[in-house]
């Protein structure tokens, strides 16, 4: 029996994050206080990306794909607890379905964060049949690519390290979708952003301050001018959020 299916011994797993929830945890301001004015409301019915709890980072993956050449584009996004970005990623790839694409987004992403040393680690995904097939299939000899980039996936679990593979809204993971729209070149080569391209700033800055958005929706004209509005007043500050 492929022994990532027993119970696994800490620190490692794939069960669902075991922790608080981020929201229990209080959030630190961005460097210093907004003025109040630039404190936004919330949206109560809403959807936002959640801080990882104190030292773990958070790795949101996504991928996109075109049916007609299949050839996709993955990416990823790291944060820390205070929602500043560590790293990102992005390529292009061949694939043959979206689902496979999210596969390879998830593998990039776990090699990444491995071989740069992060050992608290939680990685979301908006598939939730990738985040099901990595934590739940029996795979003895793969059939396939799809079934060698699961069990590769699956492989990590016997690092000694904790992470944790769950799945999150789409809502959740608007900077990993945005950035695979923002490739640095047409080439296969994988591309790593040390610092985020500007035009994720009102993404993370949303993030950041857990601006939430409506199941299947996106931030509204408000809520963009509202964020251009904090992002003025903390550029003319000198402060950053990413």
């Amino acid at each position: 029996m492929n022994p990532i299916f027993l119970t696994p011994p800490p620190p490692f797993s794939f069960i669902p994050f075991p922790p608080p929830s981020p929201r229990s945890v209080p959030r630190p301001p961005l460097y210093c206080p907004p003025p109040p004015h630039l404190i936004l409301p919330t949206i109560s019915t809403g959807i936002h990306w959640d801080k990882p709890p104190p030292g773990f980072v958070k790795l949101n993956t996504d991928a996109s794909y075109k049916y007609n050449c299949q050839r996709s584009s993955i990416a990823g996004v790291c944060r820390d607890e205070d929602g500043i970005w560590l790293f990102g990623f992005s390529s292009r790839v061949q694939s043959g379905s979206s689902f496979e694409a999210e596969l390879m987004a998830v593998r990039e992403a776990l090699k990444l964060a491995w071989d740069k040393g992060l050992r608290r680690v939680i990685l979301e995904s908006d598939s939730e049949s990738v985040v099901n097939r990595i934590r739940n299939q029996t795979i003895r000899q793969p059939k396939n690519q799809m079934e060698e980039i699961i069990l590769e996936c699956q492989g990590y679990g016997s690092r000694a390290w904790s992470c944790f593979i769950q799945h999150t809204r789409r809502e959740g993971n608007f900077a990993a979708d945005a950035l695979t729209k923002k490739l640095a070149s047409e080439s296969f080569e994988l591309h790593v952003w040390n610092h985020p391209p500007e035009s994720l700033s009102l993404i993370l800055l949303a993030d950041m301050i857990g601006m939430e958005v409506p199941r299947h929706g996106a931030l509204d004209k408000n809520q963009i001018a509202q964020l251009k509005v904090m992002k003025r007043e903390l550029l003319a500050r000198n402060l950053h959020w990413y």
